[in-house]
């Protein structure tokens, strides 16, 4: 038997096969997420989007012999952009990208009208532009005329479900990034429905995760080449979906997930809705299995700021590469004087995420000299990263009042030893590093095949472990406490002078 897994990114769209049981990648079909940008605006070209994904499912249909082993079509996402589509089924446009701050004003009337801790209350999520209703509410306020045209709305997978099967959905997951679903109950607000005079009409269903929401429709079959048995689901979260491949457990292990952006997800048997995770931005959520709930933040630059180093300061990816490794192979033997001359960098090229997030907040690089090097300069960028998931990580063991045994990293990172050995070191935790093909995009399979029965217990993956040095550990903390924490709290205060009204 074989499942498609989609996997809808910031950068880059995968569509992938794999074989059961062992979910082997037999191909996959991948190409640049088609993105408009004007400025700092940006919007996806969902149409151009769509279109690719049915040439990739096309292409995929050509390798399996027997049509009829491919049994599911999953799809993971990018949260918080939403679709908006009026009574032909056509695109209202913009979709706006889930980082595209032009909604920060709509953000700010959502704490004005409803109070930041009702808020937080209800949905477990505090107002920030990134958020769905924000951007809802933007078009809404800006394109009067072409809201009033709204049939439904829908998330990024809802939509790409939607093209397959003609069904109107979004996962629970999903739902839990938008500032609608009442994180108590797991349906969409009443309140904030009323609160924002939204129809309920234009609402998408809310499905669980993974599981089969329709059959592939008839006329799109035919079009592809597909058998009309094949089911649809939407696998939610891009993140949540890649923790699938890394069983995590619950309370005490950490998912890394590395990309564009990064995460960092921990899995909890209730929400936690009180003041200290509202102040620290941490977003709670609804987990894609097992009927858990999620802690979860990211920051907005993880992988875009080695995309941002490299277009700047190297030729090439396989510069950043090697580079990477001449580093890992100097810090094996003379960590100490590399920590010793670490330049800071604070990575907030697109604003920062939890638990200080600010979509003004601005990027820092501290302590260039005139021998500064690209070597220096990556290894800086590779720290800087970690000391901003560190905050984070903190924050959770703070307030959980819960340690951190291990932390379980996927994506882009795990091809990276001296980044994976600067987590251990700086992070102060066991990492386990899943070097798993297409981690998203497998995630949607395995969730799908579990969901609709056709496995009955998720496949054992194998990972690399790094461990943290003492000696390391303990010159990082010295260089977090006594430099990082300091300057970033200054940054912070001068951020909120000089950039909070750009």
């Amino acid at each position: 038997m074989y499942v498609i897994g989609i996997d809808i990114g910031t950068t880059n769209v995968k569509v992938c096969l794999f074989q059961l049981p062992d979910f082997e990648l037999v191909d996959l079909y991948r190409f640049s997420t088609p993105t408009k940008w004007d400025n700092n605006d940006s919007e996806f070209e969902m149409e151009k989007i769509w279109n690719g994904v049915k040439k990739g499912l096309h292409f995929l249909s050509n390798k399996i012999d027997n049509p009829a082993e491919l049994k599911s079509i999953s799809i993971a996402s990018a949260a918080q952009s939403i679709v908006l589509l009026d009574e032909q089924d056509q695109i209202i446009e913009p979709t706006i990208t889930w980082f595209d701050p032009r909604s920060k004003s709509e953000a700010e009337l959502i704490n004005n009208i409803v109070g930041q801790q009702s808020l937080y209350a209800i949905t477990g999520i505090v107002s920030h532009s990134n958020h769905s209703l924000t951007k809802l509410l933007w078009i809404k306020n800006k394109f009067p005329e072409r809201y009033a045209k709204l049939k439904k709305w829908t998330c990024l997978s809802g939509f790409l479900a939607f093209k397959l099967s003609g069904k109107y959905a979004t996962d629970v997951s999903l739902a839990s990034r938008t500032l609608l679903l009442d994180l108590s109950s797991q349906k969409w607000s009443a309140e904030m429905i009323e609160y924002f005079d939204l129809n309920t009409q234009t609402f998408p269903q809310i499905v669980e995760s993974g599981a089969s929401l329709s059959v592939i429709s008839k006329t799109i079959a035919s079009e592809i080449g597909l058998n009309p048995s094949i089911t649809i689901a939407i696998a939610g979260h891009d993140h949540m979906a890649g923790s699938i491949c890394t069983n995590l457990a619950v309370d005490n292990e950490l998912l890394n997930s590395t990309g564009t952006t990064e995460g960092l997800l921990l899995l909890k048997n209730k929400p936690f809705l009180n003041s200290e995770f509202q102040e620290y931005a941490i977003s709670n959520g609804l987990y894609v299995k097992d009927n858990l709930f999620s802690l979860y933040g990211s920051m907005p630059t993880a992988g875009h700021s080695l995309n941002w180093f490299t277009k700047n300061f190297l030729a090439s990816f396989a510069e950043l590469a090697e580079l990477s490794n001449t580093i890992y192979q100097d810090y094996q033997k003379n960590s100490k004087e590399l920590i010793k001359n670490l330049l800071l960098f604070i990575p907030h090229l697109r604003g920062s995420g939890p638990p200080y997030r600010d979509s003004s907040s601005r990027g820092l690089l501290y302590g260039l000299q005139d021998n500064t090097d690209n070597k220096s300069m990556l290894f800086a960028v590779l720290a800087g990263l970690c000391f901003e998931l560190r905050t984070l990580k903190d924050a959770y063991t703070e307030f959980t009042d819960q340690p951190i045994r291990s932390m379980k990293v996927i994506g882009p990172a795990t091809l990276n030893p001296l980044w994976l050995q600067l987590k251990a070191d700086i992070l102060n935790c066991e990492i386990l590093s899943y070097k798993t093909d297409e981690a998203v995009a497998r995630g949607a399979g395995i969730l799908a095949a579990i969901k609709q029965g056709y496995i009955d217990k998720l496949p054992v993956n194998s990972y690399d472990r790094y461990l943290p040095s003492q000696e390391n550990k303990n010159l990082f903390n010295e260089y977090y406490q006594q430099i990082y924490i300091p300057l970033s709290k200054i940054k912070r205060e001068f951020d909120l002078i000089k950039f909070s009204d750009s």
